[in-house]
C-alpha cells in the first residue's frame, strides 16, 4: 500500500512514469474476498440505473416530446447534486465509513426509480434524474476509497477493471433487456425490473467489512477540500488528466444530452433503437474492461491508457454522427465503449496508487465534481440556446475535438514521462 502523507505539501507517493522491469507478483484472485461484494453491488446497482435511466431518456424524447432544452434539464438535474454531493461525500468518506456511504448511495438509487415510474410529465423525470445524481455522488468516492483499502496496490488497475466490467455488463443487459421489454410491454415493466435489481446491492453490502482509512480525519471545511484538490494538482500525471477529463467531459456530456434527439430525428428511430445503441456501447466497453482486468504490468501506464481511451471515445462519436447510418452508429458506439473502458478504471487506479489513503475520497470527489461541472456547463449552454443548437453539426465537431484533446494529453503524458526518467528531449 502507499505510505500515509506526513502533513507536508505533497500528499502523494512519487512513482516513476514507467516502472522498468517490475515483477508481477502473484496476487490472490480479485473476486475471492470481500471485494467481490463491491463488484456484485456495482453490477446490480448499474443494472438498475441503465435499465431505468434508458427508459427515462426514451420517455422524455418520445412520450413527452422533449426538445433540446428539455433534454438539457435532465442533464442539469443530474449534474447539480452530483457536483455538490461529490465534494461533500469526498470529505465524508475520508472521515467516516465507505461501506455505509455506499449503502446510503444505493438507497438513493432505489428511491429514484419509483419517481420515474409514477411520472405523468417531464418534471417527474427531472426529479428522478436529480435523485440519481445524488446517488452517484455518494457511490463514486466511497467505492473508490473502499477499493483502495481492499485491494493490493499491484492489482488496482485490474480491480477497477473488474468494477468497470460489471458496470459495462450492466449496460449490455440493462440496455438490451430494457429495449426488449420496452418494445414488448412498455417502460413501466422496465421500472419494475430496475426496482428489483436496485435492492440487491443493499443486501450484498451488509456482509462487507467496515474498513476505514487510518490517516488524518478531515473536518468538514473548505480547507480540507482544498487539500484534496492540491494533492491532485501537485501530481504531474493527475494534473494532466484533471485538465483532459474535465474539458473532454464538456463535449461528451453534450453528446449524451443530444443523442436521443439525433437517434429520433436524424436516424429516424423512435422505437427502442436508442437502447440498442446503448447496448452495443456496453458490449465494446465490456470487452475493453475485460482486457484491462486481465492485463498485467499496467502500473505506471495508467495516464497513457486514459488518453488512448479519450481518443477512442472522440473517434467513436465522430463516426457515429458523421455517417448518420444506424448500422455504422452501432459499430461506432462499441468503439466509444472501448474508450470508456480505458477512461475510468486506470484513472481511479492512479488516484488509489499515488494518493495517501486519508485523501483518496477527497481527490476522487474533486475529479468527479470537476468533470460533472464541465457537463453541467454544456447542459446549461444547450438549455440557454435551445433549438439554436444544431444537433448533428454540434456532435460532429464534439467528436473531433474530444479525439484531439486525447492526442494532446497523450503527448503531455509522454513528455512528463521523459522528464521523470531523465531522457533527453528528442530533437
Amino acid at each position: 500500500m502507499t505510505e500515509e502523507p506526513d502533513g507536508r505539501e505533497q500528499a502523494f507517493v512519487e512513482t516513476p512514469f514507467v516502472a522498468q522491469g517490475e515483477a508481477v507478483s502473484v496476487a490472490p484472485a480479485l473476486l475471492a474476498g470481500p471485494f467481490r461484494r463491491v463488484v456484485l453491488a456495482n453490477l446490480f446497482g448499474s443494472l438498475a440505473f441503465w435499465s431505468a435511466y434508458g427508459a427515462v431518456f426514451w420517455e422524455a424524447a418520445n412520450t413527452y416530446g422533449a426538445d433540446q432544452g428539455d433534454m438539457a434539464v435532465l442533464g442539469v438535474a443530474l449534474s447539480i447534486p452530483f457536483i455538490l454531493g461529490s465534494l461533500i461525500q469526498g470529505l465524508v468518506v475520508d472521515r467516516w465509513s465507505p461501506k455505509w456511504l455506499l449503502v446510503i448511495g444505493y438507497t438513493a438509487m432505489f428511491a429514484a426509480i419509483p419517481v420515474a415510474w409514477m411520472a405523468t410529465s417531464l418534471p417527474w423525470l427531472w426529479a428522478s434524474s436529480f435523485l440519481v445524481g445524488g446517488a452517484f455522488a455518494t457511490i463514486e468516492p466511497s467505492r473508490s476509497a473502499l477499493t483502495g483499502l481492499l485491494v493490493p496496490e499491484d492489482r488496482l488497475v485490474a480491480a477497477n477493471g473488474a468494477i468497470a466490467t460489471s458496470f459495462q455488463l450492466a449496460i449490455v443487459v440493462g440496455s438490451l433487456g430494457g429495449a426488449l421489454l420496452l418494445d414488448a410491454w412498455g417502460p413501466h415493466t422496465i421500472y419494475a425490473f430496475a426496482s428489483v435489481a436496485a435492492v440487491v446491492p443493499l443486501v450484498v453490502l451488509l456482509g462487507l467489512p467496515d474498513l476505514r482509512q487510518r490517516g488524518e480525519r478531515p473536518s468538514m471545511s473548505l480547507a480540507d477540500l482544498k487539500a484534496g484538490a492540491r494533492a491532485a494538482w501537485h501530481h504531474p500525471q493527475l494534473r494532466i488528466l484533471l485538465v483532459l477529463t474535465t474539458t473532454g467531459w464538456t463535449l461528451i456530456n453534450a453528446f449524451f444530452i443530444l443523442e436521443p434527439l439525433f437517434v429520433k430525428d436524424v436516424l429516424g428511430r423512435s422505437d427502442a433503437g436508442l437502447l440498442f445503441l446503448w447496448g452495443t456501447h456496453g458490449l465494446g466497453a465490456l470487452a475493453g474492461a475485460i482486457a484491462v482486468t486481465r492485463s498485467r504490468g499496467l502500473r505506471g501506464r495508467e495516464a497513457t491508457l486514459v488518453c488512448i481511451g479519450v481518443i477512442l471515445v472522440g473517434g467513436g462519436i465522430f463516426a457515429y454522427v458523421a455517417f448518420a447510418s444506424y448500422p455504422i452508429a452501432l459499430v461506432a458506439s462499441a468503439v466509444a465503449g472501448v474508450g470508456f473502458a480505458l477512461f475510468f478504471p486506470p484513472l481511479l487506479a492512479l488516484i488509489q496508487r499515488v494518493i495517501g489513503e486519508d485523501q483518496r475520497g477527497r481527490v476522487t470527489g474533486v475529479f468527479v465534481a470537476m468533470q460533472e461541472s464541465a457537463g453541467l456547463a454544456s447542459s446549461l449552454t444547450i438549455l440557454v440556446l435551445g433549438s439554436l443548437v444544431a444537433v448533428r453539426p454540434t456532435l460532429v465537431v464534439s467528436g473531433l475535438l474530444i479525439a484531439a484533446m486525447g492526442l494532446v494529453g497523450l503527448r503531455a503524458v509522454a513528455v512528463e514521462g521523459r522528464e521523470v526518467r531523465g531522457d533527453p528531449t528528442p530533437t
